[in-house]
């Protein structure tokens, strides 16, 4: 089991996290499972007030490691495959009526899979600042703290709006990340040109307005996430850490 904790002050967070956790326990595989319904209080002996939740491990770290262990830079066919299963997670959590508010590359974890021909699994995590039906938006400044590179324009000021339409921008920047971009701030630097398929996916993330921004259930019939992992890659890659017993799933390699 994985344990997260944090401070009492907090709790509320970590509260609402379990809510959406067990929520969809049994409905989407795309979202980290907890192990247990309840939220542990206990006082550490420096006499640290913490509350915990417990949720399956992530063997294989996060999408971030992923990243960076293959030289910030992942073949097209497997970044359209690992967008494939966050959309699968997206669309689930937008149809509920919920926005994650804090979808980058750390909060997405790698599980291995266990079907053939697979490269793994991966499911969204870490729901504290997440935006649940008819619930508050979260704090001014409270979303993408330290890096607003993921942050959608109609998410900062007074006036932003808060809807599903902010994490389908987030994750465009994740596309172009996992592909090679360096993002920061409102400027992404891209070493090498997009194919057209990868860049029409990325334009109809990052259209300004909201509203017409494509959804996760569009997105998710767009041939950029349809591509066979069968292509071979047109780089090769370090060994990633979704293996089973020592063989690798599916054509990551």
């Amino acid at each position: 089991m994985a344990k997260k904790t944090s401070h009492r002050k907090y709790s509320e967070n970590l509260e609402k996290e379990r809510r959406i956790l067990l929520h969809f326990n049994s409905i989407n595989f795309n979202i980290v499972r907890p192990t247990s319904p309840i939220i542990y209080y206990e006082t550490l002996p420096v006499n640290a007030k913490v509350c915990s939740i417990y949720m399956e491990v992530a063997q294989h770290g996060s999408l971030k490691d992923m990243i960076i262990k293959a030289g910030r830079r992942l073949p097209e066919n497997v970044v359209g495959y690992c967008t494939l299963l966050i959309l699968e997670g997206l669309k689930d959590l937008h149809r509920a009526g919920y926005v994650h508010c804090d979808l980058r590359p750390e909060n997405i974890l790698i599980f291995r899979t266990f079907t053939h021909g697979e490269l793994c699994q991966l499911k969204l995590a870490d729901f504290g600042l997440a935006k649940e039906p008819n619930g508050p938006r979260p704090l001014d400044g409270s979303l993408f703290a330290g890096n607003q590179a993921y942050l959608a324009p109609e998410g900062v000021g007074p006036r932003r709006v808060i809807s599903s339409a902010l994490d389908i921008w987030s994750l465009g920047v994740m596309v172009i990340e996992m592909l090679g971009a360096i993002v920061g701030g409102r400027s992404d630097y891209l070493s090498e040109t997009l194919s057209p398929m990868a860049w029409d996916f990325v334009k109809k993330c990052r259209v300004h307005d909201p509203e017409a921004r494509a959804t996760a259930e569009e997105l998710l019939s767009h041939p950029f996430v349809m591509q066979s992992l069968g292509v071979p890659p047109f780089e090769l890659l370090p060994v990633p850490p979704c293996l089973s017993d020592g063989e690798i799933q599916g054509r990551f390699y």
